[in-house]
């Protein structure tokens, strides 16, 4: 009954406030009115009584920095010549990065170690930083073997393993360099897989792989067994939440950087200054079109009062309230704002596709008797639902060490649904509706299939996992968490094999990333760097020392 109310609730709710009364008579706290855009929290649970009025305080000096007792955090007053500029009495940063999962507190961070004199906000719907994507999943760092030579994604992946290894050792972060293995179960996948990908890491830059075989396998990990396997031995792991943790920390110990929690972001807006001056460029282009002489005047040389700031005015509120309404003021914008990537952007000006399909995966663990089945990342070779199903070491702070294995991969039906029975109508009406999807369950809907028996089916789970390490039964595993990824499907029933982004929006003032899957965790920190460079040719900032060349070399 629960399930079908919140179900007419949602579906009442894209047609007016109708869905947030019918969902109020039957006690649902989790639907949401369109002027929120159905950007629901999975952290409503808490007592909102216990954070503190919005306002920029400094951070706390413990270690562990879960970010969930206060809504924003900053060091202390920064000397920066943005902190003078004023817009209603606020503070105006000169970049504005929505999400604070682990690609925008890494843009973050970079931007301020780059560029010493910016000042930078980060906006995040949730009350702690890694809430979804990023501290919800395997915690493995890739060497880079899996993706298309060439592409933005291979090339921050190999550079990223290595970046992320010597971040962990400089502020002492758990990890392991356990290796992998990709593991080939017949000739035909050795031949189909195990060379290919041999090849592809060669040509990414991926060092000390080989192919291995038999006994050569089992001498890796006693208890694998397959025809061959691609070892590499740079593989590893690491708490990807806690990285973003220590990520926030850094950005608000250079005195210049804001994490705001629990703000949804509603609207962006350009200032007056810059509206004007739209409105002035679109009315000299329509003269221009009809033969008439004009000129164009950029926003930069509008006469405005001194206290009008060049910029975009970020809109949102806490995720779940109708008030009060929030605003951060930015030069420039970047957003990074993963499960709702898509409409975020479309908010910032940005096109209407690609949109993003939602997958949940289900993990199961080995039970602390048995975490000697194995020592390393144990893969199969993909196959059209993914990596699949492979076993982990975790050093996870939050669930321990020990090993992982999974996960199934299926539709979820909800952005943020960690639970088969999770369900918005909205966000499923959005995957489904995608040509790509479509396409994708029709040629491999027997896949499909599968992929939902191991999700709701223990045994069958445990099944997959056998292919790799027999030895093991279910009596030796117990149920682990469930993580949930996005992805863009392309046209042609494909995921997108690259990192996406869209520039230039709402006057050049909006970076959008588009679409950023695994393996961003592990890439996160060249990510960062590709997208600072990227954003310092679009916004024009200009260097004051030759910090940022260096930078560039190494990004």
């Amino acid at each position: 009954v629960c399930f079908l109310m919140r179900f007419l609730s949602s579906s009442l709710s894209l047609f007016g406030g109708g869905g947030v009364l019918f969902a109020l008579w039957f006690g649902s706290d989790r639907s949401s009115s369109p002027l929120l855009h159905q950007l629901v929290s999975i952290t409503d649970r808490n007592d909102i009584s216990h954070y503190p009025s919005h306002k920029f305080v400094k951070a706390p000096n413990s270690d562990s920095l879960p970010l969930q007792s206060t809504r924003s955090y900053s060091s202390s007053t920064t000397t920066s010549s943005c902190s003078q500029h004023e817009q209603d009495g606020t503070r105006v940063f000169d970049v504005v990065v929505v999400g604070a999962g682990i690609v925008g507190l890494a843009t973050a961070r970079e931007i301020l170690q780059q560029f010493p004199s910016k000042t930078v906000c980060v906006v995040e719907k949730e009350g702690f930083v890694a809430a979804h994507q990023s501290g919800h999943n395997s915690g493995v760092i890739h060497a880079g073997m899996y993706y298309e030579p060439g592409t933005t994604m291979a090339k921050c992946c190999v550079h990223g393993a290595e970046l992320m290894y010597q971040y962990c050792d400089e502020k002492e972060l758990p990890y392991k360099r356990c290796g992998k293995l990709i593991v080939a179960k017949t000739q035909e996948e050795h031949e189909e897989w195990i060379e290919m990908l041999y090849k592809r890491g060669v040509e990414n830059g991926v060092k000390d792989l080989r192919i291995v075989y038999g006994k050569e396998i089992e001498h890796l990990e006693p208890n694998v067994r397959g025809y061959s396997a691609l070892y590499s031995p740079n593989s590893g792991v690491t708490d990807y939440a806690a990285v973003c943790r220590s990520f926030a920390k850094d950005i608000i110990a250079t005195g210049r950087g804001v994490v705001k929690l629990r703000f949804e972001v509603q609207a962006f807006e350009e200032t007056e200054l810059c509206s004007r001056a739209s409105r002035i460029n679109d009315e000299s282009k329509s003269r221009e079109e009809a033969g008439e002489e004009t000129e164009s005047i950029s926003p930069h040389l509008l006469n405005a009062p001194q206290d009008v700031v060049d910029g975009i005015v970020v809109i949102g509120c806490e995720p779940g309230q109708n008030g009060p309404v929030m605003k951060v003021y930015g030069r420039e914008v970047i957003t990074c704002a993963g499960f709702h990537a898509d409409r975020v952007s479309i908010l910032g000006g940005g096109s209407k596709s690609p949109r993003v399909v939602p997958f949940r995966g289900t993990y199961y663990q080995m039970k602390q008797t048995h975490t000697n089945i194995c020592s390393m990342n144990v893969y199969p070779v993909p196959s059209g639902s993914g990596i699949g199903v492979h076993f982990t070491p975790s050093v996870s702070q939050q669930r321990g060490h020990g090993i992982i294995i999974g996960p199934s991969m299926c539709i979820s039906f909800k952005r943020e649904g960690y639970k088969s029975s999770d369900f918005s109508f909205r966000d499923t009406f959005d995957a489904l509706t995608q040509l790509g999807l479509f396409k994708y369950i029709v040629n491999n809907f027997s896949i499909a299939l599968a992929e939902i028996h191991r999700d709701i089916n223990q045994k069958a789970f445990i099944k997959e996992a056998q292919k790799l390490i027999p030895s093991i039964d279910a009596s030796m595993t117990e149920p682990s968490f469930s993580g949930v990824m996005v992805q863009v499907m392309t046209k042609d029933a494909s995921a997108a094999s690259d990192f996406l982004f869209e520039q230039k929006c709402m006057n050049g003032k909006i970076l959008h990333v588009r679409s950023a899957p695994s393996p961003a965790c592990t890439s996160s920190l060249a990510i960062a760097k590709w997208i600072t460079n990227v954003a310092a040719d679009d916004f024009a900032w200009h260097q004051t020392s030759s910090e940022h060349a260096e930078h560039r070399k190494g990004g």
